[in-house]
């Protein structure tokens, strides 16, 4: 079984949920549901879970 990382992620000034997801190689809805919020939630300073 591959063992899934975490990563947390502070958005930056700037970011959006696709560059976000392009950075750590995942889809965008995948960071949405992960962290159960919508796209327009994703603000500087907001704290994101990513795997």
């Amino acid at each position: 079984m591959k063992k899934e990382l975490n990563y947390i992620y502070i958005v930056q000034e700037g970011d959006n949920i696709e560059s976000i997801a392009k950075k750590y190689g995942v889809s965008a809805m995948r960071i949405l549901i992960k962290n159960s919020i919508s796209p327009s939630m994703v603000k500087k300073g907001k704290v994101l879970i990513i795997c």
